[in-house]
């Protein structure tokens, strides 16, 4: 993991630093909406038999990826739904 900030994002790291991150972030859009945006980016060793799998993730990735932000979009929509109506309060 690299870094956590609460209310704001998640930046994760693999082992080898420079190989891989997976970021996620949050963006209020206004006091009903928030974006959600997720990013990966590899460094790719061409010469490398593992190569396959990595070109076979990245192209698969864009599927389970739509499939699990629609999951998370219709989880917090039903929490929103059920939740009791508050004031917000801005993070700092």
């Amino acid at each position: 993991m690299l870094k956590v900030v609460t209310h704001s994002y998640i930046c994760l790291r693999s082992l080898k630093k420079g190989e891989m991150t997976w970021y996620w972030g949050l963006y209020p859009q206004d006091d009903n909406q928030t974006r959600l945006i997720t990013r990966v980016r590899m460094h790719y060793r061409w010469l490398r038999p593992s190569i396959l799998f990595s070109l076979l993730v990245e192209f698969t990735d864009i599927v389970m990826m739509r499939k699990c932000m629609l999951g998370i979009k219709q989880r917090a929509e039903r929490e929103a739904a059920t939740a009791p109506r508050t004031v917000p309060v801005p993070y700092a």
